[in-house]
């Protein structure tokens, strides 16, 4: 990382400053997600490396904060990029991420993941006795990249063109409610005694 000039703190040690270019630029085509229990854990891709959305690594561990859980990390267990066409819940559209060695020591440091009931002490059975397991094993989870990537476009795609002929459908209706409108006016204007008769 660069330091910029003038960067350093009151002790006078150099301190960091991110600019534009060492902030990721991923296209949401690239985002793959699991799901536990309701929540999503999105996932990116990087180098064939899976990286998480710490915000839904902590929503799934109750962590509150997320900026001091990525703190504990090692810098090369997170960093910042930005999502085309997705915000954050902050309205921003940056994102932290986590390696997947930070992913599993946020769910080791979790205090609640090892409270029993807890939905982060499910969440953290599940990935420590199916996913890893399972990863071992096959040398996967659940549905691979390409075809949940595929999908999660499909997906996109057909909301798109649902949306659109809600709207379409919408502007039918109402362009047969004035067409509607219109032959009664004749009628009424033209043979008002079949109007009646209506």
């Amino acid at each position: 990382m660069k330091l910029e000039k003038n960067s350093l703190i009151a002790d006078g040690f150099a301190h960091p400053k991110i600019s534009q270019e060492h902030i990721l630029n991923i296209n949401s085509d690239n985002i793959s997600v699991i799901r536990f229990e309701g929540i999503q854990v999105r996932i990116v891709k990087i180098n064939n490396e899976p990286w998480f959305i710490a915000a839904d690594i902590c929503k799934a561990l109750e962590i509150k904060n997320v900026t001091n859980a990525i703190k504990t990390l090692d810098g090369d267990e997170n960093t910042l990029c930005s999502i085309k066409g997705i915000k954050s819940s902050a309205g921003l559209p940056l994102f932290n991420l986590v390696a997947e060695s930070g992913f599993y020591k946020l769910i080791t440091r979790s205090r609640k993941a090892t409270k029993d009931g807890t939905f982060a002490h499910r969440f953290a059975n599940w990935v420590f006795r199916d996913v890893i397991p399972s990863i071992r094993r096959t040398g996967a989870y659940g549905v691979p990249f390409g075809e949940l990537n595929d999908l999660t476009r499909r997906q996109k795609q057909y909301k798109e063109k649902s949306s659109q002929r809600g709207r379409d459908l919408q502007a039918c209706r109402e362009e047969k409610a004035s067409l509607q409108r219109e032959e009664r006016a004749l009628w009424s204007k033209h043979q008002s005694d079949w109007v009646e008769e209506c």
